[in-house]
């Protein structure tokens, strides 16, 4: 059950902390399951649904992009029903959305399916489960995060093949079903987070006066104006509108704006800039999955550092913001087999300390009560951001037949957040 807004976080995880933790490495995973899948089977539904390509893509495109906007939602339906409640929720309706897909004639049908039932699912309970592991951690939050986010590299493992063989077994409607009913599995995670609701009885026997005078029109005014200034009072505190005026907030939401960006052009344009570069679509493959090990071990190996003192988090996200930049910069000039997979190591491990650092910097700066409604904005933010501004690097390969351009304005974007966050720590350590 979420807990009420103004009681303390729990201590440091225990047993629902860590099934908090279960429950946001299961939802990354099956993100990856529910996208790679359509990645995988896109020959298959291409063929059997008599389509275009662009259009698989536009709808994993609108899969993210519903997500974003249902986010800043997350919050009041988290208050309303409890953790437990909504993620078993969002778990059914991830499930169900690949079984009824399994049954449609056309892309219009598959895309309503998904967008409708998967996006909604997908991004209420990515905002429920990160805060719930954010309340529920304090000194172990870091190694929490990351535990959690290798769902997404442990799905890159897993769904692929697993989805190849299903294909191969029992076809694109069989494979669908399958892969609904794994997503299925998302519900239990919810059932292990429920938890008794306490049920309070107001005790005023008090009766409610009644006016025996009639409206006026200064009264009515009056009643106006107050039902305007509590609307809004509702509306500010159930989406926490006042994060849109934090300087604070924007710099956060910067620093993950940009680094999602650039981590998703990456996945997007990595194997067709290797093999523009030279390289076979095999090694480029090979390239991508040293880069997921990379990333796996950056997000185990970055929560100990920070959560010991070995390092600060302002301090550690600021060097992988300077490396990844580089690295985007130099990846189109490399020929070299052994430096473009370096380059590729480099640049999903500063991705995977830095996705798991602005978590523990959001949860550092504005606090453990405005977690919901943060992480909900700036997934909207984030999505709204790479789903308008993803073709650029494309774009630019096409105007001038080189990823050189594309790439160094990605290493630049990934730049960009390391003055507002210098300026954040100064401010932040000036107000301790």
């Amino acid at each position: 059950m979420a807990m009420p807004v103004g009681q303390p976080p729990v201590s440091d995880g225990g047993f629902q902390g860590w099934i908090a933790v279960l429950t946001l490495l299961v939802r990354n995973m099956i993100w990856i399951g529910i996208t790679k899948g359509l990645g995988v089977m896109l020959p298959t539904l291409q063929d059997q649904l008599a389509s275009d390509t662009w259009v698989f893509g536009w709808i994993v495109a609108m899969v993210i992009a519903v997500s974003g906007v249902i986010a800043p939602f997350s919050g009041i339906v988290n208050r309303r029903f409890g953790v437990g409640f909504v993620i078993m929720t969002c778990g059914i309706m991830i499930g169900v959305a690949p079984i009824v897909g399994s049954f449609v004639k056309t892309t219009a049908q598959l895309a309503v399916v998904y967008m409708l039932l998967a996006g909604v699912g997908l991004g209420v309970s990515n905002v429920v489960a990160k805060e719930a592991v954010g309340r529920r951690f304090t000194k172990n939050y870091a190694t929490a995060s990351g535990i959690a986010r290798t769902g997404y590299s442990i799905g890159l493992f897993v769904f692929a093949p697993l989805v190849q063989l299903l294909l191969n077994t029992y076809g694109w409607r069989g494979s669908m079903m399958l892969i609904g009913g794994i997503c299925l599995h998302f519900a239990a995670c919810g059932a292990l987070l429920l938890t008794p609701r306490r049920v309070t009885q107001s005790t005023t026997t008090e009766y409610q006066s009644i006016s025996d005078q009639g409206s006026n029109s200064e009264t009515h005014q009056t009643n106006i104006a107050l039902n305007c200034s509590g609307l809004r009072g509702i509306l500010i505190r159930n989406f926490d509108l006042r994060l849109l005026v934090n300087a604070r907030f924007w710099a956060l939401t910067l620093l993950m704006c940009c680094t999602i960006f650039a981590d998703d052009m990456w996945m997007i344009y990595f194997v067709s800039l290797a093999q523009s570069n030279g390289f076979s679509n095999e090694e480029a493959g090979l390239f991508v999955a040293i880069a997921g090990v990379g990333s796996l071990l950056a997000k185990v190996c970055q929560g100990p550092l920070t959560d010991r003192g070995v390092i600060s988090c302002w301090s550690l996200t600021s060097i992988f913001i300077v490396i990844g930049s580089a690295t985007y910069c130099a990846t189109p000039w490399l020929t070299s087999y052994w430096a473009m997979m370096v380059s590729a190591l480099i640049v999903l491990f500063s991705s995977g300390v830095i996705t798991c650092q602005t978590d523990v910097l959001i949860k550092l700066v504005l606090g453990v009560e405005l977690l919901s409604g943060a992480f909900a904005w700036i997934g909207l933010l984030t999505a709204t951001f790479s789903f308008t501004m993803g073709f650029l690097p494309g774009l630019l390969y096409d105007l001038t037949g080189s990823y050189t351009a594309g790439f160094t304005m990605v290493g630049v974007v990934h730049a960009l957040p390391i003055v507002p966050l210098a300026l954040l720590r100064n401010f932040h350590d000036s107000a301790k």
